[in-house]
């Protein structure tokens, strides 16, 4: 008798299920618990209430139907739901921030700092509890990569495949045509776009004109995020870097955020002298234990005007600063982050680093520009951001939620999410040197993590196309489509379509037949003009990058991008693999490997503490030019 309620009662369970899952919904929006696996998961702090909080909460639901045009800029930041409408409200000023105390009221610069030992013990003392263990309602997590999928895109996921496998059991040779067919016009439509980005970057970069530097010292508060994990050996590098940056130290706070379980860069902090403007904040307990989730917690002590982003082997051009100031007072206000160029500084330490090299070089100086049309962003528009060199407006970037601390390339999802809002991204013409992964194994480790968290992004802001297309736009859509989707798919699809041509090559006589089958004659020409045209263009462009940019001596080495291409398509496996097994394991990346390496760096290039010495105009290749422009870009 007992079973009946039961009953009863898990049969209206499923039917509301089966009803969310057709309306798009998915079992995660019914209980933001269900992954958790506790009936009584503890339940979301009470924030302090930011000013006009109740007019966001009204139109919190990213689903709405009446999403607001992307020119409203003032209803935008209402209703943008990111899960964020109780942010915690930052300091008025910088200051230094003791154990078990609330942070002081001492101007940067005024007197020594002091190391902060916990910033749980902050949050503690001003609102009572510690925002490390409530990440899934905190920001950009509530509608973030936490479910990486719903049960919605689980149940088309599943039509798809028993639809897939049924045709090719019924009709196995038009199957194999029809799947042919779909990879051939994925290759075409992300192999055209992104010729067409790079005349467009080409375009803008001969048309962008960068503003001189900011002047004098009354300059807005900055502040720099920096997250550390592991990092004591290059910290006193790092330190010595941070004082080459040319902004007045009492108008920067620099936020050193480390983790609460590594004693090493803990141990290193104490150890060093740091400036009044350099505070330590350990991070509080909690999951997950991601780069992101630092930088929310940083987020919240930033005191600045603009925040920027910068990794521990970070080297950007000392006038960086100045220059970004400059930048966000010329472009209007709903250009809310400004993007860098990035490049290595240790190029020359293998043949994987100078391929590398060629990567960065076609993505951030022609790529970038064409995304950004050269600073003065566009509306509507997808700009996939860098995981450094990226200055933002503060205000603006707690309004959206900050990063979501479950997704590992939290810097594409922020992207994504900065357009969705109608924001946007505009172009810094400086430099950020960085280190190149200089080995093949932990390079492909780098590779996983970045292709898993571009599928993360797409699975998350898929889960409502139409909805994405309406805030994005059709530009914008076909950006993430192509750059997010499209590319993670050819990495995946890559080995298939080698295997494919190697047999066929190799076993022509045997297979030669049934393959040529496949590849009927209105499939035939494309597939050529993908293989034959697409790869020459490849080649053409990585060249044209290394001579265009300057990079001479690196150009015989656009010889050898198919193999840095299988590199790729194996980090692409192992990410999809991680996705699947452990979705928010970050793979961590050492860095400072090659600081010791001298034969790392370019003729010319010389090392003076962290900084790095730019060579004369032209002795790079004899070329005569009036300006070096990006560090021999």
């Amino acid at each position: 008798m007992s079973a009946g309620p039961r009953g009863l009662r898990r049969g209206a369970q499923t039917r509301r299920a089966v009803r969310l899952v057709w309306r798009g919904i998915g079992v995660a929006e019914i209980s933001p618990d269900a992954d958790r696996g506790r009936p009584t998961w503890p339940p979301r702090p009470a924030w302090p209430p930011r000013p006009a909080s109740e007019a966001r909460l009204k139109d919190a639901d990213r689903g709405s139907p009446t999403w607001p045009s992307r020119q409203a800029s003032e209803a935008r930041l209402k209703e943008a739901d990111r899960g964020a409408p109780t942010w915690p409200p930052r300091p008025t000023r910088p200051g230094f921030f003791l154990d078990g105390e609330q942070p002081t009221d001492v101007p940067i610069g005024s007197e020594t700092a002091t190391v902060s030992s916990s910033a749980g013990a902050i949050f503690e003392t001003e609102y009572d509890h510690m925002p490390g263990e409530h990440w899934e309602h905190w920001g950009a997590a509530e509608r973030g990569a936490r479910v990486v999928v719903t049960h919605a895109q689980w149940f088309a996921l599943g039509v798809m495949i028993l639809a897939s496998l049924v045709f090719l059991v019924v009709r196995p040779q038009l199957a194999l045509i029809a799947l042919v067919g779909v990879f051939t016009a994925v290759y075409l439509a992300t192999g055209g776009y992104k010729i067409w980005l790079l005349l467009r970057g080409e375009l803008a970069s001969a048309r962008f004109a960068p503003p001189e530097p900011a002047e004098g010292d009354d300059l807005p508060i900055y502040s720099i995020l920096v997250p550390l994990y592991r990092e004591g050996r290059i910290l006193p590098t790092l330190l010595r870097q941070l004082e080459q940056l040319d902004y007045p130290k009492d108008r920067l706070q620099i936020l050193l955020l480390i983790e609460d379980d590594d004693e090493e860069t803990q141990r290193a902090a104490r150890e060093l002298s740091l400036p009044p403007h350099v505070q330590s904040i350990t991070m509080p307990a909690g999951q997950p234990r991601t780069k992101p989730r630092a930088l929310n917690i940083g987020l919240h002590f930033a005191a600045g005007e603009y925040v920027f982003i910068y990794d521990a082997e970070d080297r950007p051009e000392s006038d960086q600063l100045r220059k970004a100031v400059a930048a966000f007072r010329l472009l209007p206000p709903d250009v809310v982050c400004i993007q860098g160029r990035l490049n290595f500084y240790n190029r020359y330490q293998s043949v994987l680093t100078r391929l590398f090299a060629i990567d960065y070089g076609t993505w951030y100086d022609q790529f970038l520009p064409g995304l950004t049309a050269s600073g003065q962003g566009r509306s509507g528009g997808f700009v996939p951001l860098g995981g450094t060199s990226n200055h933002f407006r503060v205000d603006t970037l707690r309004e959206i939620g900050g990063w979501d601390p479950y997704n590992v390339t939290e810097d594409c999802d922020l992207g994504a999410r900065l357009g969705r809002a109608g924001l946007r991204v505009g172009f810094l013409d400086s430099v950020t040197w960085e280190e190149a992964v200089p080995h093949v194994k932990p390079w492909i480790r780098q590779r996983s993590r970045w292709v898993k968290g571009y599928l993360q992004t797409y699975l998350v802001h898929m889960r409502h196309p139409r909805l994405l297309w309406k805030q994005l736009g059709p530009r914008g859509f076909t950006d993430f489509q192509l750059l997010v989707g499209g590319s993670s798919l050819i990495l995946l699809l890559n080995p298939f379509m080698w295997a494919l041509t190697a047999i066929y090559v190799t076993t022509n006589s045997v297979t030669g037949p049934f393959i040529e089958s496949l590849f009927p004659t209105w499939l035939y020409y494309p597939s050529i003009l993908s293989f034959v045209v697409g790869n020459f263009v490849l080649f053409y462009s990585y060249a044209y990058v290394c001579v265009r940019r300057n990079y001479i001596e690196l150009t015989r080495f656009a010889l050898l991008a198919p193999l840095y291409w299988v590199l790729m398509s194996i980090g692409a496996w192992m990410g999809l693999v991680s996705l699947i097994r452990n979705p928010f394991y970050w793979a961590k990346t050492e860095h400072g490997v090659s600081l010791s390496d001298t034969s790392a760096h370019p003729p010319g290039f010389a090392l003076s503490g962290a900084r790095v010495q730019h060579p004369p105009n032209g002795q790079a290749n004899g070329a005569k030019r009036s300006r070096v422009k990006d560090a021999v870009r």
